[in-house]
């Protein structure tokens, strides 16, 4: 089938209307930049001087490695970034910093954390410091809620330290995520108190390093996955149902 001359012309000015309208999503966007401090400027020359974008991205361009670190200060704490430094993870190696330069690399984190969004996610695989803000989709509030009415203060902790830590950043509730970390809310039947205390402990290759808890954090979490898989389809109840936010938390742009 051919296209006449009217509707070459009709597909040209699609196509220029398109690129118009990309233009000015992109060239008219609000976000007002962010200005390094004294400290920030110092912690992002330690970010390049430990090379840290060989393993690492800041909005998706650096290392593949690790994770983008766009909006890590979003889902870390101070003392998480230094414990993280100190002990290394998996194949991120250990990074001797004082107490002033750890400061100065958080500052740095936190000022690019405040440009916006460095990649889409799913609101699923959202996790912030903020213990109440982490608590605010549906699943995390159902959650939350059947803890709060069982009153076990083990689970509670470990539901509190599953959250404030690094697990969401591939897992999510109650199916296998994007990222093809597996669905938690079954892995007490899969394999046992013993193997998930073992995986926390040690990881489990190639993809999961070793989470870095003591021995009374790795009981607390496990006690919570057990938790999970007692109430898994209490819990799922009071979310059926609910809509589905995913394409209305999406930027426009890839880049916020």
């Amino acid at each position: 089938m051919r296209c006449g001359p009217i509707g070459k012309s009709l597909m040209v000015v699609v196509l220029a209307l398109g690129f118009f309208l990309q233009t000015v999503l992109v060239y008219t966007d609000t976000k007002s930049s962010v200005q390094l401090d004294a400290l920030g400027v110092v912690g992002r020359g330690l970010w390049m001087q430990n090379n840290c974008q060989a393993c690492h991205q800041i909005y998706g361009f650096g290392g593949f490695l690790g994770p983008d670190l766009t909006n890590a200060a979003s889902r870390l704490e101070r003392d998480q970034l230094e414990a993280q430094l100190a002990l290394g993870q998996g194949q991120m190696p250990r990074i001797e910093m004082d107490a002033d330069e750890v400061d100065a690399l958080w500052t740095f984190l936190v000022a690019v954390d405040q440009t916006g969004i460095g990649q889409a996610r799913h609101p699923d695989l959202v996790k912030v410091a903020n213990f109440a803000q982490a608590k605010t989709n549906p699943q995390s509030k159902a959650i939350a809620s059947t803890i709060a009415q069982s009153g076990d203060a083990l689970v509670d902790a470990g539901f509190t330290l599953f959250q404030s830590s690094t697990c969401l950043a591939c897992h999510v509730y109650f199916s296998a995520s994007s990222v093809g970390a597996p669905d938690l809310s079954i892995s007490v039947g899969t394999l046992g108190t013993d193997e998930l205390m073992d995986v926390l402990e040690y990881g489990r290759l190639p993809k999961m390093p070793p989470a870095g808890f003591s021995l009374t954090q790795r009981a607390q979490v496990v006690a919570f996955l057990e938790f999970l898989t007692k109430e898994r389809e209490a819990i799922r109840s009071q979310i059926e149902g609910k809509p589905n936010t995913f394409w209305t938390t999406l930027p426009w742009w890839e880049y916020e």
